[in-house]
């Protein structure tokens, strides 16, 4: 029983760790282990691995954990590289080297694996959830991967569609057909154009935009929204926005 607990903590130690160094793949060093690193992420190479090779794996990425200890939100950790195998074996946990927030991998891991999913696919493509699909979201990240604690914790109080949106982004094309109507407008003028792309590039690297964020660097240059737009104009531009939030934030009416 021991062993198989340790192997657990170790297989989601080693894929924590993995995934911080694949955000650290232009490293030379990292880039070098990098096949290995995504084999571990991936999780493929852990399935019934043994502890002396959890080990082995372990020694191999080691020494690549002062690239990303220190980075923002972390806490530098004082570890014992010389660790003998027997400590693993018999139930004494190695310190890898620092501590990671395991529900936040989870999601990141579900996210990626899951990503072809129905209500998945939907927040990237800009469509409306149904009640069924709303309510199967809470329960992927309040049930299956953590529990509301977790979620808190983790999120605060962001919707769980936004958070998708956020980390899995918006697909372009779905922006630019949310767009459309707006775009095809004969009146706008080329600054106007070029002022509804930027718009549409937020939206799609940041999964959806706050009204507000118009008024705000780098909207506000050459030319602020509010000049460079009519009365009516405004209106159109900050209902397509709210309707891009609203499809991730709550069930179609």
């Amino acid at each position: 029983v021991c062993q198989s607990q340790n192997s657990s903590r170790y297989e989601s130690r080693l894929i924590a760790i993995a995934a911080c160094l694949q955000k650290a793949s232009s490293i030379p060093q990292v880039k070098e282990k990098l096949p290995l690193i995504d084999e571990v992420y991936d999780g493929g190479i852990l399935d019934d691995a043994s502890l002396l090779e959890l080990e082995k794996i372990r020694k191999e990425l080691r020494g690549l954990i002062r690239f990303i200890v220190g980075g923002p939100g972390r806490r530098d950790v004082i570890t014992h590289l010389d660790d003998p195998v027997t400590q693993v074996v018999y139930g004494v946990g190695a310190d890898i080297g620092e501590d990671f927030e395991d529900y936040r991998l989870k999601v990141e891991r579900y996210l990626k694996d899951c990503s072809d999913s129905l209500v998945i696919h939907k927040l990237r493509s800009n469509q409306p959830m149904t009640e069924f699909e709303f309510e199967q979201l809470e329960r992927i990240f309040t049930h299956d991967l953590g529990n509301a604690e977790d979620y808190a914790k983790a999120y605060g109080d962001t919707p769980f569609g936004l958070l998708v949106r956020k980390l899995v982004h918006l697909e372009y094309d779905a922006a630019m057909a949310a767009f459309a109507s707006f775009l095809n407008d004969q009146s706008l003028n080329e600054q106007q154009i070029s002022f509804v792309k930027r718009v549409v590039n937020y939206v799609v690297e940041n999964g959806y935009m706050e009204p507000v964020a118009l008024t705000q660097p780098p909207f506000d240059r050459p030319q602020s929204f509010v000049r460079m737009f009519n009365t009516r104009q405004q209106g159109d531009l900050v209902a397509v926005i709210n309707e891009i939030k609203r499809n991730a934030e709550q069930p179609a009416a």
